[in-house]
């Protein structure tokens, strides 16, 4: 990933320490890590609700049925 700079967010206190906690579950360093890490986590599980019983599911299984009686998407 390139890095381009830094930007400052702000976050409740609550917030924080949530974030703190999660730095050790993940064994990373920075607040960055962490976020990337729940974004990458959050994005397997919605391909993952896609899936039939944890089974791998092709494109092709996804698309199935989201045509129109003209066949378009």
């Amino acid at each position: 990933m390139l890095s381009v700079g830094t930007t400052t967010i702000q976050v409740q206190q609550d917030t924080k320490k949530l974030l703190d906690s999660l730095k050790e579950v993940y064994s990373v360093k920075t607040y960055d890590q962490v976020i990337n890490k729940l974004i990458q986590k959050k994005s397997k599980s919605m391909y993952g609700a896609l899936a039939d019983e944890g089974k791998p599911i092709s494109m092709k299984e996804i698309l199935k049925g989201l045509r129109d009686k003209h066949d378009r998407l």
